[in-house]
């Protein structure tokens, strides 16, 4: 009977894992940053990445003195990361392993080292997160809201694959992450407050740790921090467990303070103070303002980056939000949600730079996905034709996204129609052509950073970006045939196992 319990996460497990590390989307300041952070770490025991600055000394481009990194932060004349550390730290041993190895594979190829070795910590990390982070969106569908496994299965793949989450767990990037912790410390809360928790104290201790540790890896992740120590204090047991709760918040934090000290000076004092001007989108000095009906309608519908555009299965959080005014039982973690949501929603709006830089759609709003998707979920009930419909409309928009890339610049009107469609037209995959490190082999991509058509400029053919189809059928739409070939084997799989 266990094992007939366990045998759907084992399953999912596969699926995710293989389907998100089928791709990689290769180089870009925010990933390059976080790998010069890492390697670090590894190599000079510092947070310093003076190191592994590459400059441009010829002009037009002299003035990029931070080439393969521009997301760098400057104090006391060393530079530094301008993220927080969290994912850094994550990739340390997975990296440093992974190094010690491609060091044997290619022992005159510093290049192919370091992208071999953050490929590795990527699946360590970004992409193990994802698989968790779906695993607990299945785990809530079916173990809470009692949907079958082939319901929760459905709706784990629409969220997955069907959103923004799918192109950031092929990315190193921190959101995914970010957004799997949060979820987790939520998820941990509620098997306390259900009495599903077979030892609540070790529970409320990992939740607090998980919550935590979202914040270290994304600074936004405060706010679902905030709201599940809020939810946790709302009931009698986890007001007595709460004092564990902060207890598991501890370390996360510390480690917070700890690099703010040694690198910018205070334990307040962040990296985003210090942070490269030319990557940040102020507005009468300010990076914040208040959030407007024009600011919410950018963010939610239009076509330049709009929420709707690229996850349109989000939409159904309308009737999602009405269908849960019935789940009594659950009043308060859909509360929860909603908050969440809407505070990361009025959060990012009110960002001037809410679009991202590089991006195909609100890539900060993906930390509140998952709360985001609880609300829609009890709309699949009522409504499960228009569901099914707009999540398969969602998930062709996402596979294209992903396929073709993520990293399209700010300057894009229309990332999806001016490069992800242009792209597939012309039999184009895995178009990011930016390294992680030696940009000195790459001369040609000294105009990528000043181009406002990017990806429309003429492509420039590497490995840098990949999926593992192109193994098989480089440079071409057929890589995806093995991917596809793997889906239908596995829908064989779960169905001898489920029905």
């Amino acid at each position: 009977m266990m094992t007939r319990r366990i045998t759907p996460y084992i399953q999912m497990f596969v699926f995710f894992f293989v389907t998100f590390g089928y791709f990689f989307q290769g180089g870009g300041w925010n990933q390059n940053t976080r790998i010069c952070l890492t390697r670090a770490i590894i190599h000079e025991q510092t947070f310093r990445i003076d190191r592994y600055r590459e400059s441009v000394k010829e002009k037009p481009y002299s003035y990029f003195t931070f080439l393969n990194a521009g997301d760098w932060a400057l104090y006391n004349g060393h530079y530094y990361s301008n993220k927080s550390p969290g994912l850094s730290f994550m990739a340390v041993v997975p990296f440093g392993i992974a190094e010690y190895a491609a060091k044997k594979f290619f022992p005159n190829n510093e290049e192919k080292q370091v992208l071999f070795s953050t490929y590795c910590a990527h699946l360590c990390t970004t992409v193990l997160a994802a698989v968790v982070l779906c695993l607990l969106m299945y785990y809530l569908c079916c173990a809470f809201f009692n949907f079958s496994r082939n319901a929760s299965m459905l709706l784990t793949f629409f969220f997955s694959v069907g959103t923004l989450v799918f192109g950031y767990s092929t990315t190193f990037y921190s959101h995914v992450p970010a957004a799997c912790f949060a979820f987790l410390a939520f998820v941990l809360a509620m098997r306390i407050k259900h009495g599903r928790a077979r030892q609540e104290a070790w529970a409320a201790v990992l939740s607090g740790g998980a919550a935590s540790m979202a914040a270290l890896i994304e600074p936004s992740a405060i706010i679902p921090l905030g709201f599940v120590a809020l939810y946790l204090f709302s009931f009698k047991r986890g007001r007595s467990l709460f004092l564990l709760f902060l207890l598991g918040c501890l370390p996360s934090g510390g480690l917070q303070v700890w690099y703010n000290i040694a690198c910018f000076g205070g334990p307040l004092s962040v990296s985003y103070s210090y942070s490269n001007p030319n990557v940040l989108f102020p507005v009468n000095g300010r990076l914040f303002g208040l959030p407007g009906p024009h600011d919410l309608k950018n963010l939610l519908f239009l076509p330049y980056r709009g929420l709707l555009c690229s996850s349109p299965v989000f939409i159904m959080l309308i009737p999602g939000v009405f269908s849960t005014i019935k789940q009594r039982r659950f009043a308060a973690e859909l509360l929860v949600c909603l908050l969440i949501s809407g505070s990361m929603l009025l959060f990012i709006a009110g960002f001037h730079a809410w679009h991202g830089g590089n991006a195909v759609g609100p890539r900060y709003l993906v930390p509140a996905f998952p709360f985001g998707f609880v609300l829609t979920v009890f709309a699949f009930q009522r409504f499960s034709a228009t569901f099914k419909v707009v999540g398969l409309l969602s998930i062709v928009i996402n596979l294209a996204i992903t396929t073709v890339g993520n990293e399209v610049s700010y300057l894009i009107k229309n990332p999806l129609t001016d490069v992800v469609l242009h792209q597939l037209l012309q039999n184009n995959v895995a178009v990011n052509p930016v390294p992680i490190s030696n940009f000195e082999n790459y001369p040609d991509l000294n105009a990528v950073f000043m181009d406002e058509n990017w990806f429309q400029a003429p492509q420039i053919v590497n490995f840098n970006s990949f999926n593992f189809g192109e193994l098989l059928f480089p440079f071409h739409l057929l890589s995806l045939l093995p991917l596809f070939c793997f889906w239908m084997l596995w829908a064989c799989w779960w169905k001898k196992n489920n029905t």
